[in-house]
């Protein structure tokens, strides 16, 4: 698969679960978090991530999330999409045909992204630690995850 190839199929891929653009990132919004999902290019050759968080708390548009340090950063939890076990968290998206990509998004769909759509908080916190992390103190991120 073609680069060019591999971005148009996960972009419509995002976009067909209801997750809208805004520059290089996706969004879908729930009642208690913001969940935002990224194609990220690694330095070092022909690999991608697929990175994402859910942003803790109620936005609305235009959302504003803060990156930046640990006082005032919104809180979140996310991860990386998991591929396969020879590609691990990343794509090596030369090794795959559509129907591929496709199933392997379709997983991490599965596990990651629609639970808490439907569980809400109480899934990232049964699931922190494994499929959510954070840089920010666990306490912190656990608490709110509770709320």
């Amino acid at each position: 698969m073609e680069r060019k190839e591999f971005e148009e199929i996960v972009k419509n891929y995002f976009k067909s679960k209801g997750f809208e653009k805004k520059g290089v990132r996706y969004y879908l919004n729930s009642n208690d978090f913001l969940c935002e999902i990224y194609v990220q290019k690694s330095y070092y050759g022909d690999v991608f991530y697929v990175n994402y968080d859910f942003y803790l708390g109620k936005f609305e548009k235009p959302y504003v999330i803060d990156r930046g340090g640990v006082a005032t950063r919104t809180p979140e939890v996310g991860y990386r999409f998991y591929f396969t076990e020879n590609d691990g968290y990343s794509c090596q998206y030369l090794n795959y045909n559509e129907e591929q990509l496709i199933e392997i998004l379709n997983e991490n769909f599965d596990l990651r992204i629609l639970p808490p759509f439907k569980e809400g908080k109480k899934y990232l916190l049964e699931y922190y630690g494994t499929l959510y992390g954070s840089v920010l103190p666990e306490e912190k991120i656990k608490r709110l995850l509770e709320d």
